[in-house]
């Protein structure tokens, strides 16, 4: 597994600027932009903005009861959110709705040659105008009424300026797209891209059934997290992440936790900084890393060169992984945090990280902050324009640590 230290003690070091153009020079990155859409929370309670087709519909706080009598109550983000049901029209009508060939929907979702055929559902989109080089995103929670073998699946689409559709399951009962299994909820995640085309998108959502037209499955969107009652994040989920352990390691966030399924992420949060270091202690390396949207969501990774953070792996946008190239990497650092977010830092979800790793195993990680000391209202100085930064640093300590006790999160 390549490494970038020998020792598995993360090696003490403090990493000094002291002026605004060498901070410039790290964050020097193309103008990109989360776009954001019109009227992407619903919190005009109604679909401005958005074009539909079937059962779709802005509430509030929703009750889905499943085919077993579970029943899951759904909060939106801030006041509203949309509500897709399958109960809609027939599937060829939503994939014209969308613009895609017809039968691509299925085929998108019929990996394994042994899916029941889609039948009806219901979809929304909304056209936009974008640069390459931004990206996008919405927030995401799908509820399966069904039970199995009844797939029930929900998709994203993403129409680009040339034509091309890019069609995504989110979720379904069985896979592909996240499993719920009979009756499951997927919990919060969210749908992100990289937009490689100058023009207009269409980005567009739906939810179908397959097999039948009863037992409707359900599909909620929204500009940012929502919540479940019960509790529908399993522990390591983006809307429950693992906290820091408590411990004697001044200066690091310390997690501990075992990795079941690799390539699903494990979201990790600490305090807020303007960056920072990532170490695995003990266990898989990470395969690649997905960062939370944060100013203007761009962010630079580095890799230990052996002596300093010196290696530019890339630039990397919020909410989209990004991966390590061969077994992944056991050190990295994230830099880019724009001091003007003055995060608070006592929310317990500052800035959630997600992780895959490169194989399953028990994990020890320190998240290490890069910190500022910043004064919004400076003195003036000579050369107006211009700051000083006291103590950007990275504060290294010693990690060599034994852990006696580790969570586990589903697969």
């Amino acid at each position: 597994m390549k490494a970038f230290v020998t020792s598995t003690k993360l090696l003490k070091h403090v990493i000094f600027f002291t002026t605004l153009a060498v901070v410039m020079a790290v964050v020097n990155v193309a103008s990109a932009a989360t776009i954001q859409l019109v009227n992407q929370g619903f919190e005009t309670d109604d679909l401005s903005g958005w074009t539909s087709i079937g059962q779709v519909s802005v509430v509030g706080v929703a009750n889905v009861t499943t085919s077993n009598g579970t029943n899951y109550q759904i909060a939106p983000n801030d006041t509203r959110m949309a509500f897709l049901d399958s109960f809609g029209v027939g599937v060829d009508e939503i994939e014209s709705f969308f613009g895609v060939t017809s039968g691509s929907l299925y085929a998108t979702v019929n990996t394994s040659g042994n899916h029941q055929s889609l039948t009806n559902g219901s979809a929304i989109y909304q056209s936009f105008t974008a640069s390459a080089g931004d990206t996008i995103d919405m927030s995401w929670n799908y509820v399966a009424r069904d039970y199995v073998p009844f797939t029930d699946p929900s998709f994203a689409v993403l129409v680009a300026p040339d034509g091309t559709a890019s069609i995504n399951v989110l979720a379904s009962t069985t896979g592909p797209g996240l499993v719920t299994g009979s009756d499951g909820i997927s919990g919060v995640f969210t749908f992100a891209q990289a937009l490689t085309q100058t023009g207009e998108y269409k980005l567009g959502f739906a939810v179908t059934n397959s097999g039948d037209t009863i037992l409707d499955a359900a599909l909620f969107l929204d500009n940012g997290a929502s919540s479940c009652f019960p509790n529908c994040n399993d522990p390591g989920t983006p809307e429950n992440p693992f906290l820091p352990l408590d411990d004697d390691t001044p200066g690091s966030f310390d997690f501990s936790f075992t990795v079941t399924t690799p390539t699903i992420p494990i979201f990790i949060d600490p305090i807020i900084a303007v960056g920072y270091t990532y170490e695995v202690n003990s266990g898989p390396n990470v395969a690649s890393v997905l960062l939370p949207n944060i100013g203007d969501g761009i962010y630079q990774i580095y890799g230990w060169d052996g002596t300093a953070f010196n290696n530019f792996f890339g630039n990397a946008f919020a909410n989209i992984p990004f991966f390590f190239s061969g077994a992944g990497v056991n050190m990295f650092q994230v830099l880019g945090i724009e001091t003007l977010a003055m995060l608070d830092p006592t929310n317990p979800t500052a800035f959630v990280t997600g992780l895959t790793f490169a194989s399953a195993g028990d994990v020890d990680i320190s998240q290490i902050p890069v910190t500022l000391d910043y004064n919004p209202n400076p003195n003036p100085v000579p050369e107006p324009g211009t700051m000083t930064l006291f103590s950007l640093g990275l504060i290294g300590a010693c990690l060599a640590r034994r852990r006696s006790q580790h969570k586990s999160v589903r697969g």
